[in-house]
């Protein structure tokens, strides 16, 4: 089993956690040594087998040891992961075993899909890039760095979605349609036509707010 530790302690990083174990179950794959978080109380109140470790901010990877990133705010980790891979910090990728990533479709570094996300054929998905549970990715969609999708959204085919983009809970794009980087997709938002970068969007049919 190779060593592991999360980083961020909130409710992804728990949530992560649980696919974690999810895999593990399956075929013994992890071995989780605990948490990194800049709140050392993070993890108090909760029954988990685990502990803070340290701070992200003064962590200094030793070299053997796996990362997962358990933060969802794409700014956030866009400005973490650089931290720590110049410290040396290696990253896994976390595919829960209900996930499916079909033929042709290539996944960069540090991704993370949970429960029943469906990826389809000859999609590119960037690197720290998360899916949230039962996510749907069609056809020859490009995803940029650092994106954060929440449960069910739906991406449709040949979609292209910039970096650090966050797409809500229950959110769709139609067809072919461009998001630009940094946007944001309101929950249970649908998108038919393209977002520009640094733009929040949402209703039926989205719009910018």
């Amino acid at each position: 089993m190779t060593d592991l530790i999360i980083v961020g302690a909130s409710g992804f990083g728990r949530e992560l956690l649980a696919t974690i174990e999810s895999i593990n179950e399956i075929e013994p794959t992890w071995n989780v040594l605990g948490f990194i978080d800049d709140d050392p109380d993070a993890l108090d109140g909760y029954e988990i087998d685990y502990k803070v470790l340290g701070s992200i901010t003064d962590w200094k990877p030793k070299g053997e040891e796996l990362y997962a990133l358990g933060i969802a705010n794409p700014r956030t980790k866009e400005k973490i992961v650089p931290i720590l891979k110049n410290r040396g910090a290696r990253f896994a990728t976390v595919i829960a075993p209900t996930a499916t990533v079909e033929r042709g479709t290539k996944l960069g570094e540090g991704v993370v899909a949970f429960g029943y996300t469906g990826i389809s054929v000859n999609v590119r998905v960037g690197n720290f890039v998360f899916f949230n549970a039962m996510v749907g990715i069609g056809h020859d969609a490009d995803i940029g760095d650092y994106c954060t999708f929440g449960p069910k959204a739906c991406i449709s085919g040949k979609s292209s979605i910039g970096k650090c983009v966050n797409v809500g809970a229950l959110a769709s794009t139609y067809p072919g349609v461009s998001v630009g980087d940094y946007a944001t997709i309101g929950m249970n938002s649908a998108v038919i036509r393209r977002v520009k970068p640094n733009t929040t969007v949402i209703g039926v049919p989205a719009k910018k707010i």
